[in-house]
């Protein structure tokens, strides 16, 4: 599974896959944290620091997948220059 079917996943049910265990938490989702969010103190023990982590998260996927939807969006609209015909 990829991060962000584990962070959809979670915010629908509340609850993490079968296929996911507290080392992939760490190695994939610490590091993600550490850099958006210095500050936090990341902790996969306690169940409420769990949901704030994953609440984070999800705040970081949706502005990640709003940034690549505008980039998209944005290299949709280009339109190539037309060049006007020369009168002979």
């Amino acid at each position: 599974m990829t991060i962000e079917q584990v962070i959809k996943e979670y915010d629908k049910v509340k609850a993490f896959p079968s296929k996911v265990d507290i080392s992939f938490l760490r190695n994939n989702f610490d590091p993600i944290i550490k850099e958006n969010y210095p500050e936090v103190r990341i902790s996969w023990a306690c169940n409420s620091c769990v949901k704030n982590q994953m609440s984070l998260l999800l705040s970081w996927l949706t502005t990640k997948e709003t940034k690549e939807a505008e980039a998209v969006k944005n290299k949709r609209n280009v339109r190539k220059k037309r060049t006007p015909k020369r009168k002979s």
